[in-house]
């Protein structure tokens, strides 16, 4: 598969846990989707309890994940948050799922997915994707 079949596969996981998540409780904590070389896909929740915010969430997520590609245990990664959409005003717009997709051997990008929930059911606008950050894949670290 390529690189970019194997973001795809990430981005179409993501979505799908999320949206099950939502549906059930309405909001839900970062997670992540991470991809092994062989292409099994896992979900991984932060170990700890004490974490108090999705800030700390998300860090923690990535640390676990760069430690991990560092032994060469993962091919491409998804970390994916709730988050809300602002106008250029800094007025919330839209609940979205956030998805920061990085790849072993190419380029990082992000999704976001804005999306309501109506009568229980989770309605997903369009999915809007930019470039991302390379946190979990840094360059200095992996080779």
């Amino acid at each position: 598969m390529s690189e970019q079949d194997d973001l795809n596969e990430l981005l179409n996981g993501a979505v799908d846990v999320a949206t099950d998540m939502l549906s059930e409780h309405s909001e839900f904590a970062p997670f992540a989707l991470a991809m092994q070389p062989d292409g099994e896909i896992f979900h991984l929740e932060p170990e700890e309890d004490d974490l108090e915010d999705d800030g700390q969430i998300v860090a923690a997520l990535r640390e676990g994940l760069r430690e991990a590609a560092l032994e060469g245990r993962w091919r491409a990664v998804a970390v994916v948050a709730d988050v809300t959409v602002e106008d250029e005003e800094g007025q919330p717009m839209s609940a979205a799922i956030h998805i920061a997709m990085e790849h072993a051997t190419g380029d990082p990008v992000t999704c976001t997915v804005p999306y309501a929930i109506e009568e229980e059911q989770v309605v997903l606008d369009e999915l809007f994707a930019e470039p991302g950050d390379t946190v979990v894949f840094r360059r200095e670290l992996v080779n």
